[in-house]
């Protein structure tokens, strides 16, 4: 989609003018200002936000349908502005064609999923100033781009119950619990004191399947499948009073592009204050 190419290209451009930016900063920074660098310390940080997705199911990239995301996560203070973070992160990502415009192509598909997944990432993370500095601004903003692993769960709604997609291979294509995704973005810090910040992040992940939404090639047509449920999944055009789609028919999913998620983040870091053991600064 345009606007995904987009979104990348836009978000890699400042990834890359931060770090060209902070090689800048790196050279005039005072020297007086080092002894409090604290390289090699150890963040942690929790916090909540939003999570939507883009693939089939959603003809609009403007729309959010934002549900809800758990993050923890532990960085790694590497020097002024490179940094490495781990984070686990539980979202809940939805879909469904009912709500898009009834003028859309996909409308009369009728297909829904809901998925609450666990991601697990690393990620080089570049500060553009030094958050011990005592010249630091008040917002310090940030980049970020790495590899990560997602789980792939998707369910449908149907008479009063949720049922796993994945088992009952609607498309009559197998496909992996578990999934590789690129997480990239960029955010902004709020330093409240050499042990505390506030930060806003924004971050889309690109994933390595196209079937979060369990939706990506063509019908394998009712009169193929007997599992009642399976039968009544796989094609659910029939609840809008279309009659069903023949096997081999290429709307059920497109199948040239994988799925993406957006996961946005209000999260709090906290930094353990430096043992009195060891009083000098690193």
């Amino acid at each position: 989609m345009q606007y995904k190419r987009s979104t990348l290209l836009a978000c890699l451009l400042l990834l890359c003018t931060t770090l060209a930016w902070g090689q800048e900063l790196e050279i005039t920074e005072t020297p007086a200002y080092k002894p409090k660098n604290r390289h090699g310390d150890i963040s942690y940080s929790a916090g909540v936000g939003l999570s939507t997705y883009y693939g089939d199911l959603k003809a609009n990239s403007i729309d959010i349908w934002g549900k809800p995301s758990i993050q923890l996560g532990a960085l790694y203070r590497f020097n002024n502005h490179l940094h490495f973070r781990t984070e686990l992160i539980w979202y809940r990502i939805s879909g469904a064609d009912s709500l898009n415009d009834e003028d859309t192509r996909i409308y009369g598909r009728n297909l829904s999923f809901r998925s609450d997944n666990i991601e697990l990432n690393a990620v080089a993370l570049y500060e553009l100033y030094n958050r011990y500095s005592q010249n630091r601004p008040l917002l310090i903003p940030y980049g970020f781009i790495g590899l990560g692993l997602t789980t792939v769960s998707p369910e449908a709604f149907y008479e009063g119950k949720w049922y796993d997609l994945r088992p009952l291979m609607t498309e009559g294509e197998a496909y992996s619990p578990l999934t590789l995704v690129i997480p990239f973005g960029v955010g902004v810090s709020y330093v409240l004191d050499d042990q505390w910040d506030i930060s806003f992040e924004y971050g889309y992940r690109y994933a390595f399947t196209d079937y979060l939404d369990d939706a990506s090639g063509s019908y394998v047509g009712v009169e193929n499948i007997e599992d009642p449920i399976r039968r009544a999944l796989s094609d659910r055009r029939p609840e809008k009073g279309l009659a069903p789609a023949p096997a081999g028919f290429e709307d059920r999913g497109n199948g040239k592009s994988n799925d993406w998620y957006l996961i946005t983040g209000l999260k709090v870091r906290y930094t353990p204050p430096l043992s009195n053991k060891n009083p000098s600064f690193r």
